[in-house]
């Protein structure tokens, strides 16, 4: 008799570690990050390149990098979508006479969709 009960309990222990395990591995599953493209613009409005215009930039994501691409204030990087991205660039600022360079902070910005403008300066970011 005590066999029988102990060899019940066993099968009801086995199959209550099967039903928590399965749950526990339902909810430790992670979502997969879906990636895009968006415009990351460090514009004077947020406190980009005083006293001159932005030429030059140097940036990065997490997901992407350029060297350096020239001619306006935006660059088109590879980020995850609806997650923290980190966002770091360097600027070449133009103004009469010469130019100097800016390092602008590092920022973790959150990207909602492809092709979004994320705006990033010394001031902060936001995104449209």
């Amino acid at each position: 008799m005590l066999k029988a009960r102990l060899k019940k309990l066993s099968v009801a222990l086995s199959v209550l570690g099967l039903a928590l395990s399965g749950t526990v591995a339902t909810q430790g599953t992670a979502q997969a990050a879906s990636y895009g493209w968006v415009y990351i613009s460090y514009p004077k409005w947020l406190g980009n390149c005083p006293n001159a215009t932005v030429t030059g930039i140097q940036g990065y994501t997490d997901y992407w990098s350029t060297n350096w691409d020239w001619g306006d204030d935006l660059v088109y990087g590879k980020v995850a979508l609806g997650q923290r991205n980190t966002v770091i660039g360097n600027l070449f600022c133009k103004r009469p006479g010469g130019g100097y360079y800016q390092a602008v902070a590092r920022y973790d910005v959150v990207p909602t969709r492809n092709g979004q403008t994320v705006w990033v300066g010394p001031t902060g970011w936001t995104r449209n």
